[in-house]
């Protein structure tokens, strides 16, 4: 059993290994030249963190938009899972345009886009003239992916890449913590529409400082758009690819549902205000500030996988001890949900460490590794905030949120354990 063991081992861990290069002959680079292309800490960290302000900031306020409109809170809730729709689709174009046109282009042209659609979601008179403003809302995607690309054109392998997104993201983190608090705050105050009127002004000004400070990050890029385009299959014939991958989505998938969940029950179960609601969405970002600084301090001691798992194994856990305080009949929500800053300090542990394995197993595709992962996280995403928002519409409580939040907690510990046992080979870390 042990000789068949180690074969099927060895099997799984070749068909694991990093992609080879693909048949493009990049610009050479220099350290000298990476090093001078290193774009500003604080880009990073608004370019990062404004999707994270559009996807969340609003998120209080869906039943008041939802009487405004005249629809179900269900129906409002697309403005949410819809939107994962759409910024999947748009990461399949906007991560390999970036590597053929250059990310600094790209970013300039998904902003332009995205300040005059945050204004018309502020200012539209009928939920379909909402819907199609969300939908240009979406290119701001681009952003994030960008980021996470840039850092790896300018990192020399997939530890430092690792170290420096845990920095950005460990301070973006202060974002999904204070988006919805500051949405439910604006909305209680000056109405929900408020919300739309700050995200168009929080673009124009990460729109100023690209234009004036950010250079191109990536000089090794693709002759032909076509060329990029047909790098795609590589990257998804790699095992490693899905285990990242797969570890991300089932990461951010218990996220979503959290958000998507909370305003549900806020208003079914626990009857709190918009501002509360806001409060115990930012329960995640605190956890999940640790767990960056934790990444950040080892990640070249301790390794991606070990880390990978560690994650994995905390937001199941925390998931378990809220299902215990419910087992004893706590129902303040505000202790009952608690332990999920641990599932938060697990998204810190997973997100930085499994996003640089994806862009670093061939960094000459680094945009289209983070716009493929980026568009299968949010497919799957909307399809998971679509099903919680209808199972917890038609049953609006807290076991039902907690035993989907644990399915997928468990089920991402599959690609975790595989990353884990099958080390990657040197070139992995190129």
């Amino acid at each position: 059993m042990s000789v068949v063991f180690g074969l099927a081992r060895g099997a799984i861990c070749d068909a694991m290994r990093p992609l080879r290069s693909v048949p493009v002959e990049p610009k050479a680079r220099c350290v000298s030249e990476i090093a001078a292309k290193k774009p500003a800490l604080l880009i990073l960290i608004l370019l990062a963190s404004v999707n994270v302000v559009t996807l969340s900031m609003f998120v209080p306020s869906l039943p008041d938009m939802a009487q405004d409109f005249g629809v179900s809170t269900g129906t409002m809730s697309w403005s949410f899972s819809g939107y994962l729709l759409v910024i999947a689709g748009l990461q399949l174009i906007v991560g390999p345009l970036s590597d053929y046109l250059g990310r600094r282009p790209v970013l300039i042209g998904c902003l332009i886009i995205y300040i005059p659609a945050s204004l018309g979601c502020a200012l539209a008179p009928t939920v379909e003239i909402f819907f199609i403003c969300r939908v240009f809302q979406g290119v701001i995607i681009g952003a994030v992916g960008l980021s996470h690309a840039m850092i790896r054109d300018t990192e020399p392998n997939a530890e430092q890449s690792a170290k420096r997104l845990a920095t950005v993201v460990m301070i973006m983190a202060i974002m999904p913590m204070l988006a919805p608090v500051l949405g439910g705050i604006t909305a209680d105050l000056l109405g929900w529409r408020s919300n739309f009127l700050i995200m168009a002004i929080f673009g124009s000004v990460v729109l100023s400082l690209v234009l004036f400070s950010l250079t191109e990050t990536n000089l090794s890029r693709m002759a032909t758009f076509g060329q990029q385009v047909r790098a795609y299959p590589t990257l998804i014939g790699s095992v490693r690819f899905w285990g990242f991958a797969l570890t991300i989505v089932c990461n951010v998938g218990v996220f979503y549902l959290f958000v998507v969940g909370m305003p549900i029950l806020g208003e079914a179960t626990f009857d709190i205000s918009r501002t509360s609601i806001g409060i115990l969405l930012g329960y995640m970002p605190v956890g999940y500030m640790a767990g960056n600084s934790i990444v950040k301090l080892t990640a070249h001691r301790v390794g991606i996988p070990a880390l990978l798992l560690t994650g994995r194994i905390c937001a199941i856990v925390s998931v378990l001890m809220v299902l215990g305080l419910l087992a004893l009949d706590v129902s303040n929500p505000f202790i009952l949900f608690a332990p999920l800053i641990i599932n938060g300090f697990a998204n810190g542990l997973v997100m930085p460490t499994s996003t640089s394995g994806l862009v670093s197993i061939n960094p000459r595709l680094a945009g289209t590794a983070s716009g493929l992962s980026g568009a299968i996280m949010q497919l799957i995403g909307a399809g998971l905030t679509a099903f919680g928002s209808y199972t917890l519409n038609a049953v609006p409580s807290p076991l039902s949120m907690l035993l989907i939040m644990l399915g997928l907690s468990v089920i991402g510990l599959i690609p975790a354990l595989m990353l884990h046992f099958c080390k990657p080979a040197p070139a992995d870390t190129a």
